[in-house]
């Protein structure tokens, strides 16, 4: 009645999926950063060790543009330091890298602007954790 032909996959587009699936899976999770230190070593932070939390409002007396209630984004980057010798040690570093006001508009903050080219605020805006 009807012939129904199985169509064989070829061996050789078989053996090319099986080597490019797992190269694509591993180049698309956990992304991460190396950020050079000043001393010579390098620290290593995955995406999913950096993060950053908002903190609850507060009145702003501090502001001269007339007040209002601002919020804290503090930010956290746990990594890996490698100094020059090839010895690893983990890393740690939170700092407050933004105030923000009601609106989600950045102030111009002292302590935050001074903040921002520590290593838990780069790797945060490297990242995506923070705008």
């Amino acid at each position: 009645m009807f012939n129904i032909q199985k169509k064989k996959i070829p061996f050789i587009f078989l053996k090319s999926i099986l080597f490019f699936v797992p190269l694509l899976i591993t180049s698309c999770v956990g992304g991460g950063i190396t950020l050079n230190s000043t001393d010579g070593s390098k620290i290593k932070f995955k995406g999913e060790n950096v993060t950053c939390k908002i903190g609850i409002e507060y009145p702003d007396i501090l502001n001269s543009s007339g007040g209002g209630l601002v919020r804290n984004v503090e930010c956290t980057a746990n990594g890996v330091r490698t100094y020059l010798n090839g010895f690893r040690a983990n890393f740690t570093d939170t700092k407050l890298c933004k105030v923000i006001n009601s609106k989600g508009e950045q102030l111009n903050n002292q302590a935050a602007i001074s903040n921002l080219n520590s290593f838990a605020c780069l790797a945060a805006t490297k990242l995506r954790k923070i705008k």
